[in-house]
Parts: structure tokens; sequence; C-alpha cells
């Protein structure tokens, strides 16, 4: 089955998800830069970077490398074209993470917020089990609905439908408890309330 995000075009996921009863992209802007300020890095891995919502929080003088994964090439093509002021620090990854011959380069920090929806919990910590020898961080970001449905309304929800076919509900309990057993510690935890009643949650991960 081909993935629902590579058919949704990056302005409207961008309209929709900046819209003033969604306010999602605002936030994940914010919480981009304090997984960046929070964690000790030379080398990020951003997973789902789309058109690079974040990047303008990264210190290109102190980063040596940025690698901004996306299954969706058009919103690379995007981001690339965005952020050309980061020169060769920004490496554009166009890959599946569900791949089997995904392969992560070392990266002190990897910032993965709202990805894990798409995965499932067990499925995404395989992933970072496969690569954790060049991991250090893992902070996530996972959304609560809080009796709301998974998309939000917006005057552009009807777009987002193809994606409750690989949604899943996440559980920070069951996702402390998988990263635990591949010997990662939860380091942070922190809830972001958004307008429409739903909330964020952070967590990072540091392996042992």
């Amino acid at each position: 089955m081909n993935n629902p995000w590579k058919e949704i075009n990056l302005k409207i996921y961008e309209e929709h998800m900046s819209s003033e009863d969604v306010y999602q992209l605002q936030t994940l802007n914010e919480i981009t830069k304090e997984q960046l300020n929070d964690n000790p890095h030379m080398y990020v891995g951003i997973f789902g970077v789309a058109g690079g919502n974040g990047l303008d929080n990264v210190d290109i003088l102190n980063t040596k490398k940025v690698y901004a994964i996306d299954i969706n090439k058009s919103y690379l093509d995007i981001c690339k074209e965005r952020y050309k002021n980061m020169g060769n620090t920004l490496e554009i990854v166009c890959k599946d993470l569900t791949d089997d011959d995904f392969k992560l380069p070392y990266s002190n920090l990897i910032i993965c917020n709202l990805i894990i929806e798409y995965i499932g919990e067990k499925k995404f910590v395989s992933i970072i089990n496969k690569n954790k020898i060049n991991i250090n961080i893992v902070s996530c970001v996972i959304q609560k609905n809080n009796d709301n449905s998974f998309v939000s309304n917006s005057k552009l929800t009807s777009y987002f439908e193809p994606i409750l076919s690989i949604h899943h509900d996440i559980s920070e309990n069951k996702l402390k408890k998988l990263f635990s057993d591949i010997q990662f510690n939860c380091i942070k935890y922190k809830e972001y309330m958004l307008p429409n009643g739903k909330k964020f949650i952070r967590m990072d991960f540091k392996r042992l």
C-alpha cells in the first residue's frame, strides 16, 4: 500500500496544521527549539521533517550535520530550498523509516514529532533498536486526543482522511516500557495543551 503521506500537498498540510483552532505547527516549532536547546548535539536526525518546520532553530555554527528525513520527496525538495542557507549542514534523506534497509547515520539527537502515530510504538522502537549504536537521545512528541478526533477540525480536514488508515493510538506508558527494554531511560516528560482540547506529550529517551 502506498503511504498516504506521499499524496498530501505540503501547502494543505501546513495551512491545516497552523490554523488558529489547530495551532500545531507553531507549537511543534517551539517544542523543536526546546528539544535542540535541552539536548547537547552536533549531529541531529529529524524524522518526518516535512517542509522543515523547526529547522530555523538549529544553530548551524555549532551543528555539523542535520539529517532531514521524510517519506515525501516533494516535501524535502521544498525543505531544501527553504533552508539552503544551511548549506552542507543540511542533508536531505528521502526514506520510509519502516524499510528493512533503513540505516541512520550517527546522530547525538533524534527528533521525531508526531511520527510514532503512523508507525506504532512497537515498530518504532524496533527501528530505534536496530539503529541504536548510532543514537544517543531520542526526543519524541505524541498526540493525546482527549476524546477529540485524531485529525483536528479545520476547513481542510477532509484532505487528511487517508492517513486514518495508518493511524495508531499511542500509549506513553507502553512507549516508556518498550524503550526501557532496549536500555533507553526516559529523561524528560512534558505536556503542551492545544487550543482544541488535545495535548502534545514530549518524551526524551537517553541510551544507557
